[in-house]
């Protein structure tokens, strides 16, 4: 029985030996495609874009196996479709992300990808519906609830550029429902009122508009939901109830020039059609091409 210990024990050290050896060589063949990423960064953060996207394509060159292909292929895609203005290789770049990620679709690349390409979908090509479907893969995979949220906020407002004003209250009506408390919630409260106003139907605007400040007294878009009451109350020939609600907003209105031209018109008692329109709040959809250089 001793021999039978010996071998098992000897071939304990030959496995462990050969692990150790499987290692060494793989880890020795990721510090080349290491270090290229790490060049690539150090180029972007020079903003010698075209010399990073160079480093990270070698990557996949020289290295397809690398654990660090779908990453270096990734980052090029941002370069290309925010330093470069190159939308197709931004597209193929996005696209062979996700390819090379299928099987772990929930990959934090993959899904920045599909965020990506809806973005060059939207704003380069005018594929609304091919953006809307990224967005609807990533509120399907995504495990990050804000995320998906953000997804259907934007799917909203796909829809209504698609001229589906039905379909994109829907959206924004499904994502309130799905968390109230989401900070999206309030933004997606004033689409539907300003998706109503838009149409010249203030009664139902209103009712939104009430409903945000009332539930998100602190939103950021409280102000506007305001001043967009206020616009509607003038269309009902209630000057002093507009006049209040505009009064009210000092100081909290972002746009100082502009409230106080409504307050001013309605205190000369200026006709109607003298009236000054509101603006649109910066949209609450956080912008890709803030995302900095990859930090590893």
């Amino acid at each position: 029985m001793k021999w039978k210990r010996k071998v098992f024990s000897w071939g304990g050290v030959v496995l462990a030996a050969l692990f150790i050896t499987v290692w060494s060589v793989w880890s020795s063949a990721e510090r080349v495609p290491k270090r290229y990423l790490e060049s690539a960064e150090q180029k972007w953060r020079t903003d010698d874009y075209l010399g990073a996207v160079r480093e990270y394509e070698k990557i996949a060159e020289e290295y397809p196996r690398s654990k660090f292909v779908p990453e270096a292929i990734f980052w090029g895609g941002v370069l290309y479709y925010l330093y470069l203005d190159d939308p197709q290789k931004a597209v193929d770049s996005f696209q062979k992300t996700i390819r090379l990620t299928s099987t772990t679709p929930k990959n934090t690349h993959a899904l920045s990808a599909r965020r990506y390409l809806a973005e060059v979908y939207e704003k380069k090509y005018g594929k609304l519906r091919e953006a809307i479907s990224e967005y609807e893969k990533i509120m399907e995979l995504s495990a990050d609830p804000d995320q998906a949220l953000e997804s259907q906020y934007k799917i909203g407002e796909l829809y209504l550029a698609q001229g589906n004003t039905e379909q994109a209250r829907t959206e924004w009506d499904l994502l309130v429902k799905r968390d109230p408390k989401s900070h999206w919630a309030p933004a997606a409260l004033y689409r539907q009122g300003s998706s109503y106003f838009i149409e010249g139907k203030c009664k139902e605007a209103v009712g939104f508009y009430r409903r945000l400040t009332a539930d998100y007294p602190e939103s950021d878009m409280g102000p506007f939901a305001t001043f967009r009451t206020a616009n509607c109350l003038e269309e009902g020939n209630q000057a002093e109830e507009a006049l209040k609600l505009y009064r009210q907003l000092e100081g909290h209105y972002p746009n100082k020039e502009l409230l106080e031209s409504k307050i001013k018109q309605l205190e000369k008692g200026a006709p109607k059609n003298a009236e000054v329109k509101a603006e649109e709040p910066v949209s609450a959809t956080p912008d890709p091409a803030t995302s900095p250089a990859p930090d590893h």
